[in-house]
């Protein structure tokens, strides 16, 4: 018979398994052999294996799906004996046993029967729990995809009155309340049901509805905004309040929206196919707010954790910021609309917490309520390879480390993001990235797609200005990340950089369709601080502002790129320091109409002592002579070209004029091909 001496594979059926058998074999015999039925069975197995000294490595197999119902953690365990110990579960690999096996938090709904609900043909579907207000869940998700709550309006957005602050300077004074124009909401008659939604700087707020006054049009959010919110729309302002209500009954009428009436216990949903069957729509609604946590101590970490071929699927998306480092929750306020910038604070489906030697390989992972996944403090070598993320609420992959002032047992460094397709994600958090990496460092990003994200693709530092920073060493390269930004959001990019970071390289990527709402669609961005980065042998071009855009930092260098296509320009510099912020050097600078390097506002900054270039090839498609820089002097505008550009301030010495025949221009698409 087999046994932990003679095997390494445990067997876990969730259908046809039973606890009190061996595990060591996937067909159950009589005599005692078969699968085991729950994971939790399996972890007592392997802790027992541990604790005995068995200590080779060994591999879970899933048969069939698994639905979890709760959170699996791998980690240590105490042990109480003479020598008591506290035994970390290393060396563990949990994969599919054939084909692909899902492993879901949540719970499948079955049953649905076709109905009308407020004059929309529909399917519906009683629930108990919710009835009886046990249960509610904010997210659904449906053949794969995430279904969307009603809204309303269902095009567009609406306008306040005024807001709780509306004259205050201070960027971090929030708002719990707004007046309404009370037409607006007249007919909502489930409001404080309702979630309400806004978008602006660059982050994406939240709050379920508190209270609404008919009469007043005073509407109090149950979260306080993290930013300030006006209503001055003739400023064009980012801090205007543009809002939409979500899970609105009177709003149910478009395919793949839902409607959960909690006082009825009905779920009502509008297929996306009219003639479906209901009986053969896969619809989840989760129960977990996380599936795995893979979780050591500093002083005890787990080893050789591996996720492999597996489908991760269903976790919640009910999150509300608590971090307030500038004391602004009032007393008795349970949190933030967001967090304060890249949904940073929010957690992963997968987490790793003081993890070493550990991977996901093969995975697919949908449907999450937050981020996929998570390395967070304390991990050294976490590898995420040929991955598909898709439909997330939040963002791809994050790592978060320590500070510099934070322990060192803390750090977390050499961790791998290689060739996933990361996409359409940031569904219920928009301000998610496909990467995010925050104090953390010597980290490689390669050969990964990210798109369809609504704000940026990779992310790289999490220290505005010159102070220390423990982002450092990382390498960003041969990434393909398109269609970032799409219109909601602001100050964004395809990549990008924050801090001091020696030894960062971003090289070899594709940028292209970067956009924003009110400013900051960059290709590459290097913002507050970014220094000692290397830019090299990138192809970036149709975003709505520069192609490349350095906030303000110092000896940056960007080298041997091609930039085309800038909706402003190519290049942009946003503040004149007195020392050197990038060497512009050896660039391919393609434009169609407008100028190659810009400043903020459109002004003069003519010194520019901060921007050094040379030796780059320019070329403007529209077949007029190249405009470098131009600015307005009076009610005229002058530009510059090459040659009064190199006469007046000494820069793009030996940088030519020239048709870029080593590459090919699709001019109708703004498009660039490498030959």
């Amino acid at each position: 018979m087999l046994d932990y001496t003679n095997s390494s594979t445990i067997f876990v059926s969730q259908t046809a398994g039973d606890d009190g058998l061996s595990g060591f074999s996937p067909i159950e015999d009589h005599y005692g052999a078969g699968p085991v039925r729950t994971l939790d069975r399996v972890l007592d197995m392997i802790w027992n294996m541990r604790s005995g000294g068995v200590m080779h490595p060994v591999t879970v197999k899933i048969m069939g799906d698994y639905f979890l119902e709760s959170q699996l953690g791998l980690g240590c365990k105490y042990f109480s004996s003479f020598f008591d110990t506290n035994l970390p579960c290393d060396n563990i690999t949990i994969e599919s046993y054939e084909g692909r096996s899902k492993i879901v938090g949540g719970k499948r709904l079955t049953g649905f029967a076709r109905d009308v609900f407020n004059g929309t043909p529909c399917v519906s579907l009683y629930i108990p729990e919710v009835k009886s207000g046990k249960w509610k869940f904010t997210d659904l998700y449906v053949n794969g995809k995430r279904a969307m709550p009603a809204r309303y309006p269902k095009n567009g957005t609406l306008r306040a009155i005024t807001t709780e602050a509306p004259d205050s300077d201070n960027l971090f004074c929030g708002s719990r309340w707004f007046i309404a124009h009370t037409d607006d909401l007249k007919d909502i008659k489930n409001i404080e049901s309702c979630t309400l939604s806004f978008c602006h700087y660059w982050v994406d707020e939240h709050s379920p509805v508190e209270s609404y006054d008919k009469e007043t049009g005073k509407l109090t959010m149950a979260l306080r905004s993290r930013f300030k919110i006006t209503a001055n729309y003739e400023r064009n302002s980012t801090s205007e309040l543009y809002y939409f209500l979500e899970n609105v009954a009177q709003s149910f009428t478009e395919a793949n929206e839902w409607y959960l009436d909690t006082e009825s216990g009905m779920l009502y949903y509008v297929p996306e196919d009219p003639a479906a069957d209901p009986g053969e729509l896969e619809v989840y609604a989760p129960t977990l707010d996380q599936l795995i946590c893979i979780k050591g101590y500093s002083d005890n970490k787990i080893h050789g954790i591996r996720l492999r071929g597996l489908d991760l699927l269903c976790t919640k998306g009910d999150y509300v910021s608590t971090a307030d480092p500038h004391n602004l929750l009032h007393e008795g306020e349970a949190g933030f609309a967001s967090d304060i910038q890249s949904a940073c604070a929010a957690y992963g489906a997968i987490s790793f917490e003081h993890a070493e030697d550990c991977s996901i390989e093969d995975c697919f992972v949908s449907c999450v309520g937050l981020h996929a996944i998570e390395i967070g403090v304390g991990c050294d070598t976490v590898r995420v390879e040929n991955c598909h993320m898709e439909n997330l609420g939040g963002g791809g992959v994050k790592i978060l480390g320590v500070t510099a002032d934070g322990p060192a047992e803390n750090a977390t460094k050499h961790c791998i993001i290689r060739n996933n397709l990361i996409k359409n994600i940031g569904k219920r958090f928009a301000a998610a990235c496909g990467v995010l990496i925050c104090h953390s460092s010597h980290n490689e990003v390669s050969d990964n797609e990210i798109c369809y994200t609504d704000y940026t693709g990779i992310s790289v530092g999490w220290v505005w200005g010159y102070k220390p920073s423990t982002t450092y060493g990382n390498l960003i390269k041969n990434n393909h990340v398109h269609h970032i930004g799409m219109g909601n959001l602001s100050d964004m990019a395809g990549i990008y950089l924050l801090g001091v970071q020696n030894g960062t390289t971003v090289c070899g990527n594709l940028i292209h369709d970067v956009n924003s709402n009110h400013y900051g669609g960059h290709g590459i961005y290097t913002d507050e601080g970014s220094s000692y980065i290397a830019i090299e042998k990138n192809v970036v071009y149709r975003c709505k502002s520069e192609c490349y855009y350095q906030h303000y930092g110092a000896h940056n260098t960007i080298r041997d790129n091609i930039f085309a296509f800038g909706g402003h320009g190519l290049i942009m510099v946003g503040r004149a320091d007195a020392h050197v912020g990038i060497i512009v050097e050896n660039n391919t600078l393609i434009t169609d109409a407008r100028p190659v390097y810009t400043v903020p506002g459109g002004g003069r900054l003519m010194a520019l002592p901060s921007l050094r270039s040379c030796r780059n090839k320019i070329w403007d498609i529209s077949g007029n002579v190249p405009i470098l820089f131009s600015y307005a002097k009076g009610e005229e505008r002058v530009s510059l070209t090459l040659d009064r550009w190199q006469s007046g301030t000494g820069k793009d010495m030996e940088s030519v004029v020239c048709e870029p025949t080593w590459i090919e221009i699709d001019q109708a698409n703004k498009e660039i091909r490498l030959l």
